[in-house]
Parts: C-alpha cells; structure tokens; sequence
C-alpha cells in the first residue's frame, strides 16, 4: 500500500479575519433556524422536522469557540442543503471568506467523473500529470472518496442526485468545505495503492474554469434555422431585460418575426430546443406555447407560505398584497392549477413539434418544457435535465444574518406541476438521445421526422 502523504496547513493569512463570540455565532444559527422552520414553503421535503432540530441541535453544540464566518459556513451549509430547494443559497462575499480560502492554494485541481462504481478524474485544470486518466481514486489524503462526495454534496444545493451531480462536477471547487483540514497538496490513492501527489491551486483559477463551463453567451435568446421542411428553433435563453433587444416586447417580436418565416418556408416539421436554456422570464415560454398549441392547458399548482419576513420584503420592494397579508402567519397557501387559454398570435403553427430538454435545462425552460409534457402539447426527445426538476421552490426570500454577514436565499413558494407530485421528480424524454446525437443537428432531424 502507497504511503499517503498529508499536508495540513498552518498558513498565516495577511490579513486575519473577524472572528465572532459563541453567543454571536449562536444568535446567526437560531436566526437561520428560525427562517427556514418559519418563512420556507416545505423546509421538510428531505427531513423530517425531528431530524432537522437535531441537525440544528448538532451544530449548536459545536459552536464552543470562537470563529469565522467562514467557519459557521462550512457547518451550516448541510442545513441549506437538505432542504432540496435547487435556487437556494447560502454564501459569503469572497472579500469577507476567510484569506486562506481565497488566496492560497487548498483546491484540488480536477473534477470527478463516475462510470458504474468507479471514479475517475475528469477535466484538469493546468498541467496534469501523467497517467492520471489511468487512476480510479478511492482516497484523497487520506479520505475515503465516497464520504468526500457525500460532503461536497451537501456543500452546495438542490435534490440529492443534483447535489451529488455537482459534487462530482466541482469535485476540487468544493474540496475545502468538506474535507476536515485544508491542505495544499493532495494525494490521490487508487484501489490497487498506486498514488499520485499534485500541488492545490488557488480560488481565482476555479472561478475562472467553472466561468467557462457555464452556457455559452447567448446573444439571440431565441433564433431559427430551416432544415429542409423542418424547422429548428433554438431557444437557447428566456432572460429577459427591462429594456432594449432582450426586452419582453422585443423578444416577442423576434419569435412573431421567426413564425411567420416558418409559414413562409412551408415548414411542416418544427424542433423547439430548451438543452441549453438555463432560464429566465415564464413569459418567454408561455408565449411560445401560443404558437404551437391552441387548446387551453393547466398551469403549475402553487404553494405559497404566509410569514411576516417575505411580507416585509415584498412591501420593501413596493409591493403591498392585502390578501396575502390578511391569511395568519404560516399557513401555507395553496392555488391550484389554472386553465390557461393560449394568446392569439399571427401565424400559429399548424404542424408537428417537438421540444428537446437537456442537462442544463433549468428554471423557466424546465418549466415551459414541463408543460408542454404534462398537458400532452408535444412530445420531448433529449436528456433528463440535471440541473432542474418539474416541481420545484421559488420566488426567493433573502437576507444577510446579521453576525456573520452569510447571505441566505431560499423559495417561498413550492411549484408543483400540472400533473401532481411524483416520487420521480425528474423530466423524463419520451425520446432519449445519446450525446452524440444531442451534438448532431441532423440526428435531431431525422429523430424528429421519425415520430408519428
């Protein structure tokens, strides 16, 4: 068995960083407890509430000592977490974290890929050394890989398998909060002993290769291209801007303009492509509906709970809701599907559509394929969406705890799709496609013109 080779770090940063009484530390917990017990939709969608008051409990035994608000972050973040909200947040801005974290180099540079029961590395960031596509780590200093992801996993947020999705896709990103020391180099430990040992880098070189992963810019939110008889639109954002070319107004213009280009071409076949679409504005989606389908459909379902937090956030931003001020503080309001009646447009198209969803589907574009499926408007082909899930929690409540100065961020409103609440919370493609045929334009085609 290879010797593993460990380095803590007792590094001295320029500037040390405030630290906060136990009874500060305290106040900031209870705080959080009591906004996510009180002002979150379905705080128990993962946890019962007996299993989060001793989550909670755990953590506030361990605030003995002093600390930093980097290190109640790295405690606190499972809280987050567990709740299964995918647009929650909890984080520090980077010039309050803790200077080893944002200057030194404690990260891992690589990220992880799993295939069956095996790991392997997957993208490197700089130069990496030789052989280490070979290696199918179990161990990193020392640390069983397996608890490594399940720790890394509940540093960042959405369901289980999203989390774990991330974990791996952001393996060395999220090393320092889940490992139990920093270090700056690492040793990677294969089943069979062989090791590698590898210098860490700093928080700016991950910040810049996690940049670059994300979609790529998308300067037409939605644009068309004719193949033949069919059509494909790739809707590629639904974010919007108040004003000027990504304004609501505009972009309709843009999707009047494609449509009725569509009937132009003669067009009979039509591929709606939302594999990109990160979000943005439902608007976008809905109006796109009008096009395709001109029978009324349900809407999502919504829960929305009442606290006296959200309320005060809501009139901070000028906005007084007497209704929903009126209902007692913690009900849980609940708004069932509408019938939704497509706008009238100019040029609706009469033929086939298809819509296709991909991994990084997400927010609005999840939403708007979710109903497409459920109300049986058109069929998907693609990949189920990592990223997204049909029922989800929204319109977010923020705040800053006022100690440490964590930022907090989570839904208070649960949206449950048209056709109800499902153990498999997933998107599912009626077509499923490789990746390869997910690159191809004219795989989608042919998958396209295929189905009756």
């Amino acid at each position: 068995m290879a010797v593993i080779h460990f380095t803590g770090l007792s590094l001295h940063a320029q500037t040390s960083p405030a630290l906060f009484s136990p009874a500060e530390l305290q106040e900031d917990l209870n705080h959080l407890r009591h906004l996510i017990t009180t002002v979150h939709v379905n705080p128990y969608s993962e946890l019962t509430p007996v299993q989060y008051d001793s989550l909670f409990n755990h953590i506030s035994a361990s605030l003995r000592d002093s600390a930093t608000a980097t290190d109640l972050l790295k405690k606190i973040r499972p809280v987050l977490a567990r709740l299964s909200d995918e647009h929650a947040q909890l984080n520090l801005k980077t010039e309050l974290l803790n200077p080893i974290y944002r200057s030194k180099p404690v990260y891992p540079p690589f990220t992880l890929e799993k295939e069956g029961n095996t790991y392997r590395i997957g993208q490197w960031l700089g130069n990496a050394p030789p052989g280490y596509k070979e290696l199918q780590p179990v161990s990193i200093n020392g640390m069983p890989l397996e608890k490594l992801l399940r720790q890394c996993a509940l540093a960042t947020t959405g369901y289980p398998d999203q989390r774990m999705a991330t974990a791996l896709r952001r393996f060395g990103y999220l090393y320092p909060w889940a490992a139990d020391a920093l270090a700056t180099e690492f040793t990677i430990t294969s089943a069979t002993g062989q090791a590698i040992t590898v210098p860490g880098i700093g928080l700016k070189e991950w910040e810049t290769f996690l940049a670059a992963q994300q979609v790529s810019a998308c300067p037409e939110r939605v644009s068309y291209t004719r193949y033949g008889t069919t059509g494909y639109i790739n809707a590629c954002s639904f974010d919007v801007q108040p004003k000027g070319k990504y304004s609501v107004d505009s972009i309709r213009a843009t999707v009047d303009g494609i449509f009725e280009q569509i009937k132009l071409d003669g067009v009979n076949r039509l591929i709606i492509d939302v594999s990109r679409n990160e979000g943005g504005s439902t608007a976008v989606g809905d109006y796109l509906i009008s096009y395709i389908y001109r029978q009324p459909y349900l809407s999502y379902q919504t829960n929305w709970k009442r606290s006296d937090e959200y309320l005060k956030l809501l009139r901070s931003w000028g906005f007084d809701n007497a209704s929903y001020a009126a209902e007692p503080v913690g009900k849980v309001l609940h708004f069932a599907s509408d019938r939704i009646t497509p706008e009238t447009v100019p040029n609706p198209f009469k033929g086939k559509t298809v819509v296709v969803v991909g991994a990084a589907t997400f927010s609005s574009a999840m939403n708007f394929a979710t109903l497409v499926k459920d109300n049986n408007i058109a069929p998907l082909m693609g990949q189920t969406p990592v990223n997204g899930h049909p029922t989800s929690f929204g319109e977010m409540f923020y705040t800053n705890l006022s100690h440490t100065q964590l930022f907090v961020r989570f839904g208070v409103k649960e949206h449950i799709r048209p056709a109800g609440k499902k153990p498999d919370n997933n998107l599912r493609p009626d077509i499923p496609l490789t990746d390869a045929q997910m690159l191809d334009i004219n795989a989608l085609i042919r998958k396209a013109r295929a189905i009756p």
